[in-house]
């Protein structure tokens, strides 16, 4: 008998395969706008139409509030009156974006920023209260007190093997931001993931993390970690470029 996939695997293999899988739907259903229904004052048609169907209807959406419309590099996209709208890309398929996620998104750039196409629709987060997409650039992380952000490259890839949200980190409470000598950073509830050219991307939290900060952290005398916490002599440690941090309980 197959094992079953782990849980904080899931979500890796969904953004491996959504692309793949999106393509084949992309080939066989297409933006035609001559097949396309009435609803309310505009048309919805092609791929756009079916989304708008399998995700809810008006029961979700509402009415349209703009005709189809092009979008970046051979895209397509419409908008709802419910802060929604279904962007459409012959490599991504149709997927719906919306609510804070969606200002998130638009603040970033929408298509044509960093996260580019989204590649999954709004899901909800299987362990804690929380929404999210993922994205061809990345994802977008929400929930109640910490707003969405959002998150990619080495940095999720790093929060994904500790588990999501699931994980002591938890959400996402930043966007990815830049750190020093071209580094990066996400913060998160409980902890940080910094990530540098030439260490890469590591978790810094609890009592190491506080001591860190106290010193400026990748600022500081101890600047990056060049890997994760681990245990030592019956308590933890962490390495940094100038030095280790120890704590005992």
């Amino acid at each position: 008998m197959a094992r079953p996939i782990p849980r904080r695997r899931r979500r890796t293999a969904l953004v491996a395969t959504t692309a793949a899988m999106a393509a084949v739907l992309a080939t066989s259903v297409s933006t035609d706008l001559a097949a396309a229904r009435p609803i309310g004052n505009f048309d919805v048609g092609g791929a756009i139409e079916v989304e708008y169907d399998q995700t809810g209807g008006p029961d979700v959406f509402g009415d349209p509030t703009s005709p189809e419309s092009d979008a970046a590099n051979g895209g397509k996209w419409q908008s709802f009156d419910r802060n929604a709208v279904i962007y459409w890309h012959p490599v991504t398929g149709a997927h719906q974006v919306g609510g804070p996620i969606l200002d998130k998104w638009r603040n970033l750039g929408l298509e044509n920023g960093v996260l580019r196409y989204p590649v999954t629709d709004e899901q909800s987060t299987p362990s804690k209260p929380g929404r999210f997409n993922h994205f061809q650039g990345g994802s977008i992380y929400w929930s109640v007190g910490t707003a969405a952000h959002q998150i990619g490259g080495a940095i999720r890839d790093k929060w994904a093997s500790y588990g999501w949200e699931s994980s002591p980190l938890g959400f996402p409470i930043t966007d990815e931001a830049a750190a020093k000598d071209n580094g990066r950073y996400n913060l998160f509830n409980d902890g940080a993931i910094y990530w540098s050219p030439r260490y890469g991307a590591h978790v810094v939290w609890g009592a190491i993390r506080t001591t860190w900060e106290a010193r400026a952290g990748a600022n500081g005398a101890y600047g990056y970690p060049t890997g994760d916490e681990y245990d030592y002599e019956g308590g933890k440690a962490q390495d940094f470029q100038g030095g280790r941090i120890t704590w005992k309980p």
